[in-house]
């Protein structure tokens, strides 16, 4: 462990691999938040405090973003073993299975609490492991016809700007020009001016002058295609059992830091997302919130997460006493 890491231990999900989680609080069910792509689980530092006086919550990262490490690359007799292409939903969600069950033991069942690309692991691990889950709160779900709206919009920004910055980042912080940025406020990292310690903000800068977990951020982009993929043919094989409460959040401001035609082909995915998959679930709009809500409107999400604790212990209750 690191100085930089935060407090939370390297979980060994096996092939030689570790992911870092960190849980607090006691009792079921657990609450486990995911991030959204290329994200370290420092989002979620604003809402799970308040979640851990409740229950049992769990942060963690996925492979390679962090402080998880990556998968190893090169052993394809061992890749050969594990559950699909590495970066794809389908290896995140196996991960996080392997991370959460046998690896840790947590508290059964889950609430699966996850962000963009994290609500997308959240489905999957739920089309695959429902019996372990009770719940799922999606926030800003990644809609897999994201990249169909306005004649493939997104597409490109995503192709042609987006993994070209990051690139530029990780080739950056190979030789040292990221830490002379920071230094001299020319670059920002993804949380600043969100009211977060001394020690996150020292994190996060750390974790833009480390070439893997870049190249790793890197990875998670450039193979959302497959992902999207894995994820469409999951909803065709199966769909998520009715009796697992389902909650989507999302917010009614465009994200400033994008331009005006991104924001609008990004709800317009966002609603076909939900009234395709998702028709019954509770649909939250969250007044002034953009896709920062995590760490600019925390509270909003800790209120979402803590009602369904309540629905599903309630439920569990009955259960036992009937």
């Amino acid at each position: 462990m690191t100085e930089l890491q935060p407090a939370g231990e390297m979980y060994d999900i096996g092939w030689g691999q570790k992911l870092f989680m960190m849980c607090k609080g006691e009792g079921a069910p657990t609450v486990v938040l995911d991030a959204p792509t290329g994200m370290s689980s420092d989002v979620w530092t604003r809402i799970w405090p308040d979640i851990a006086k409740h229950t049992k919550v769990c942060i963690y990262d996925r492979a390679g973003v962090g402080f998880s490490e990556r998968p190893s690359m090169n052993a394809s007799r061992i890749n050969e073993t594990r559950s699909g292409q590495p970066f794809t939903v389908e290896r995140m969600a196996a991960d996080l299975n392997r991370l959460i069950t046998s690896s840790s033991q947590q508290p059964r069942p889950f609430i699966l609490v996850g962000a963009e690309l994290g609500a997308t692991v959240a489905q999957f691990y739920t089309q695959i492991f429902e019996s372990d889950v009770s719940g799922l709160v999606l926030i800003n779900p990644l809609s897999d016809v994201l990249f169909e709206q306005d004649e493939g919009l997104w597409a490109k920004y995503w192709f042609g700007q987006l993994i070209p910055t990051y690139q530029t980042l990780q080739l950056g912080a190979a030789i040292g020009l990221t830490r002379l940025a920071l230094i001299v406020g020319v670059l920002k990292h993804p949380l600043s001016g969100s009211q977060m310690t001394q020690d996150i903000e020292y994190r996060q800068k750390h974790l833009l002058c480390h070439p893997k977990h870049l190249s790793s951020v890197v990875d998670e982009h450039h193979f959302i295609n497959e992902t999207f993929s894995q994820i469409k043919t999951a909803k065709l094989l199966k769909t998520i059992p009715s009796r697992i409460s389902i909650s989507i959040m999302t917010g009614n401001y465009y994200d400033e830091q994008m331009p005006s035609s991104l924001n609008k082909a990004w709800a317009k995915a966002e609603q076909q997302f939900i009234s395709k998959h998702f028709p019954t679930a509770q649909h939250l709009v969250v007044n002034g919130a953009d896709h920062h809500m995590l760490y600019k409107q925390p509270h909003s999400v800790v209120e979402v997460i803590l009602k369904m604790v309540r629905q599903v212990k309630l439920r569990n209750k009955n259960t036992k006493s009937s």
